[in-house]
């Protein structure tokens, strides 16, 4: 994903000093660049940066002041940048993501960076979990996956997501949900297996397995899901348990608590 930044400083030395810095960022847009606070806030809802790095002192309002009259839920992620340490303890009251000190060292700018970066992705995340629980609740299309994509190869039934969004480096695109050979469980998230990439999506086995169509997908384990299509043959192994082996050459459990239930989705008249 391109993260669009926005330099905020009174200082043109400190704001060249930060672009420098990110030109070497091939992840990161500067859409612009501001002397003021009141410069920057009246060009947030133009410019929408997903990230911005603001001095605490500046003339008239204070980099601090900004981010309270912005308020929390409104603008993007934030690294404070000040000179004085104890300015610090005030990045925590308006939850910024981090803070870096003046003058810059090249390697506390790369971790504060790199920790805007995980926060960006979690908050893309959870906007997708909330698109996948509201397509749940509500049965209507959103721009994670719509139910009536003509667009895929073996549409979903109604209902049943048919697209995600996924990051791949460069951006976000969607993927159709009948290109995903296996999903695995990861913490919070899941994995989307397609080949030998994966995709992550923050959003839960329970909430995902109601979301795909139970003609296409089927739950083996608590921690994965197939593509029934993608199933070359299961095979007996011990104590009730089986393996799934897929076209693709992968090897997963099939567990007794869903082998029923599994064996029934490949086909009613299974032996």
């Amino acid at each position: 994903m391109t993260i669009r930044a926005m330099i905020v400083d009174d200082e043109p030395p400190a704001r060249e000093g930060i672009r420098l810095r990110l030109q070497s960022e091939p992840d990161i847009e500067v859409v612009g660049e501001y002397g003021t606070a009141g410069e920057a806030l009246a060009a947030l809802e133009a410019l929408e940066p997903d990230l911005l790095f603001l001095d605490v002192q500046m003339t008239g309002m204070t980099g601090i002041q900004m981010l309270r009259k912005l308020g929390p839920d409104r603008g993007p992620a934030v690294i404070l940048v000040t000179a004085f340490e104890e300015y610090a303890l005030d990045a925590f009251e308006v939850n910024v993501v981090d803070y870096i000190l003046k003058p810059i060292d090249t390697r506390r700018f790369r971790i504060a960076l790199d920790r805007a970066r995980a926060h960006l992705e979690r908050v893309r995340a959870v906007k997708l979990s909330g698109q996948i629980r509201r397509l749940i609740e509500t049965g209507e299309p959103s721009v994670l996956a719509s139910a009536a994509d003509a667009g895929s190869t073996t549409p979903a039934r109604r209902g049943y997501i048919s697209r995600f969004l996924v990051s791949d480096g460069a951006g976000e695109r969607p993927l159709n949900v009948s290109d995903v050979e296996w999903i695995e469980a990861a913490g919070d998230y899941v994995r989307l297996h397609v080949g030998s990439r994966y995709y992550l999506v923050r959003v839960s086995m329970a909430h995902l397995e109601e979301a795909l169509d139970p003609g296409a997908f089927g739950r083996i384990h608590r921690a994965a899901i197939v593509r029934l299509d993608r199933v070359r043959e299961v095979v007996p192994t011990h104590h009730g348990d089986a393996e799934v082996h897929l076209a693709n050459g992968t090897v997963l459990k099939l567990s007794r608590s869903y082998r029923d239930a599994f064996r029934q989705a490949l086909g009613d008249l299974a032996p």
